[in-house]
C-alpha cells in the first residue's frame, strides 16, 4: 500500500483526537451533536460538526481505529494523489452527510440527537464493497462479496446492541446506537464508489 494512502485518513485522525481532547466533551461538543431542535435553531453547521463529535473515550476509539483500517485500501485504488484524496475525502463527508440526512427523515417528530464520525465509517465499508481487491475494479451489485458485506454489516449490529444491553445491565446507563446513520452513509459509499472505478470490459 503507497505511504500516501494514509497521509488524508492520518489527519482526519489526528483532528477527531484533537478536538476530543480540547473541546469539553460535556458542553461544547455535545451542541456539535445534529438534531432537528438544533437546526430549527439555525445550527445548519452540525451536519458537519456532528462527525468530529463523539460521546465518550470507546466511541471515538472505535471510529479512530475503523477510519485508520478502512480507509489506506481504499484510498489506493482512487487514483494517484491528489485526486485519490479528494474523492476520497468526497466518499467520507458524502457519506457523513447521508447518515446524516436519513437519520433525520427517520426522526422527525422526535428530539433524537447524534454525533459521531459512525455514518462516514460505514461508507467507507460499502466503498471496499464495490472495490474488487486485486484488480480495483468496480464489484457489481449481485457478487457475492456485496453480501458478505451484509452479513458483516448484520453481525456487526447484533454484536454491538448486545454489547450495549450488556453494558446497561451491568451500569442501569443505556447508549443508543444511530442505526440510521449508519446504513444511510454505507448505501452512499456503496453506490457511489463505482463511479471512480473501472469496470471491466
Amino acid at each position: 500500500m503507497p505511504w500516501h494512502a494514509h497521509l488524508v485518513p492520518s489527519a482526519l485522525a489526528l483532528a477527531v483526537l484533537g478536538i476530543w481532547l480540547t473541546v469539553p466533551p460535556d458542553t461544547l461538543m455535545r451542541s456539535w451533536a445534529l438534531s432537528w431542535p438544533s437546526l430549527r435553531e439555525g445550527h445548519g453547521l452540525t451536519l458537519v460538526l456532528h462527525l468530529f463529535a463523539h460521546g465518550s473515550w470507546p466511541h471515538v476509539g472505535m471510529n479512530v481505529a475503523a477510519l485508520m483500517l478502512l480507509s489506506g485500501p481504499l484510498i489506493s485504488r482512487l487514483g494517484a494523489p491528489p485526486l485519490s484524496w479528494a474523492r476520497y475525502l468526497y466518499l467520507y463527508v458524502g457519506s457523513g452527510l447521508s447518515g446524516a440526512v436519513l437519520f433525520g427523515i427517520l426522526n422527525q417528530d422526535g428530539a433524537a440527537s447524534m454525533l459521531g464520525a459512525s455514518g462516514a465509517i460505514f461508507g467507507l465499508l460499502g466503498a471496499l464493497a464495490r472495490v474488487h481487491p486485486s484488480t480495483g475494479e468496480a464489484v457489481p451489485i449481485r457478487s457475492p462479496r456485496t453480501w458478505s458485506l451484509v452479513k458483516v454489516f448484520v453481525h456487526n449490529h447484533i454484536a454491538l446492541f448486545s454489547l450495549l444491553a450488556v453494558v446497561a445491565v451491568f451500569t442501569g446507563s443505556s447508549a443508543l446506537v444511530a442505526w440510521e446513520a449508519h446504513v444511510g452513509g454505507l448505501l452512499f459509499g456503496f453506490f457511489a464508489t463505482p463511479l471512480y472505478l473501472p469496470r471491466r470490459a
